[in-house]
């Protein structure tokens, strides 16, 4: 009996997670990786360590809220929720003058409203790929008179850390004077149709305010929250805060959990994780894929009864493309396992 031995076939290539790397660039098909990439310092050994995550006990801070988010002659009313106390909101009337709202949902969100957020919110529109988008007009000033850009967020990061909320670095800010702002009210009610109640009486300088997106943090590691799947959504904006002289006027971070440490967890490479994007991208008819930055983050996995998982990924993010679309999105890859997230 003779046997053959195949000396040509490939070996499979083995691949070492490399912390230094900055950029990555390869091309098959319709997929097209000319990529930044961001490694954060901390991850030097390859490894991160994971968490489990329970629901913040912010219904045990509700006075320091109180006294945080709401003005001293307008105290909010307490409401909790039936099923599970641990999520409740704190409400003032919108019939009264510095109405605001805030809340800690069941899918531990979060928010805060107030009268001065509605007309903020009423002046910018931040998506580019809608008719209205207009926010390049609060980009053409960094820093706001009462207080430059990374103080203000050094003090939204102290505000949010008092309750157990990390923010890390700035990843989009707009300086919204209020001259820009009373020139760029949008008076339409949610029908599309003029409403002049929705029109502010005044502006002036106390109504300068910076709108910031974050990323949560952990360890030193961005974090995101599952919301890769949609489209349109800007890279932050699961953490947005308005701020400005009066304090924190609005907003919106989902994903609020406290973090119990779970784990080594050891990491595959870059090159792996690609790997898994190809296999599940390449070849896709009259629809391109073009990598502009890959990043090594922590993304927020929702479990039962109101837990969550923290686990490492590899985030791609994309422009997807043909003939009759283009959106940007971004493609998760796990990066313990190489298998790709969807929500």
């Amino acid at each position: 009996m003779l046997l053959f031995c195949c000396t040509s076939c490939e070996k499979q290539k083995v691949y070492t997670f490399d912390p230094t790397m900055e950029t990555f660039k390869k091309e098959k098909e319709n997929i097209r990786m000319d990529a930044q990439v961001s490694i954060p310092d901390v991850v030097k050994t390859g490894t991160v360590i994971g968490a489990a995550g329970k629901p913040l006990l912010l219904n045990e801070k509700v006075t320091e809220l109180t006294n945080e988010f709401f003005a001293v002659d307008t105290p909010p009313q307490f409401f909790v929720n039936e099923k599970d106390s641990r999520f409740f909101s704190l409400e003032t009337s919108g019939e009264i003058k510095d109405w605001a709202f805030l809340g800690y949902n069941d899918s531990c969100g979060f928010v805060f409203n107030s009268e001065s957020y509605a007309y903020y919110e009423n002046c910018i529109v931040t998506e580019t790929f809608a008719e209205e988008f207009n926010a390049d007009l609060y980009k053409k000033k960094e820093d706001l008179d009462f207080l430059g850009k990374e103080q203000a967020a050094e003090q939204v990061r102290q505000i949010f850390k008092k309750y157990g909320i990390s923010l890390g670095e700035i990843v989009q800010s707009y300086a919204m004077e209020h001259e820009i702002m009373a020139q760029n009210e949008d008076l339409s009610d949610k029908e599309g149709n003029y409403d002049a109640s929705l029109k502010k009486d005044s502006w002036s300088s106390d109504d300068d305010t910076y709108l910031f997106y974050f990323h949560q943090n952990y360890n030193e590691i961005p974090v995101i929250y599952n919301l890769y799947t949609g489209e349109g959504f800007e890279d932050g904006e699961e953490a947005v805060v308005m701020f400005n002289k009066s304090g924190v006027v609005g907003a919106g971070i989902e994903g609020c959990y406290g973090w119990t440490p779970k784990g080594e967890i050891q990491l595959i490479s870059l090159e792996e994780a690609a790997e898994t994007f190809f296999r599940n991208y390449q070849g896709i008819i009259n629809t391109d894929y073009q990598v502009e930055q890959i990043s090594l983050m922590m993304d927020i996995i929702p479990g039962e009864d109101f837990t969550a998982e923290l686990r490492p990924v590899w985030v791609f993010d994309t422009k997807v493309s043909s003939d009759e679309f283009s959106y940007s999105s971004r493609i998760v890859i796990d990066a313990a396992n190489g298998e790709e997230l969807t929500a």
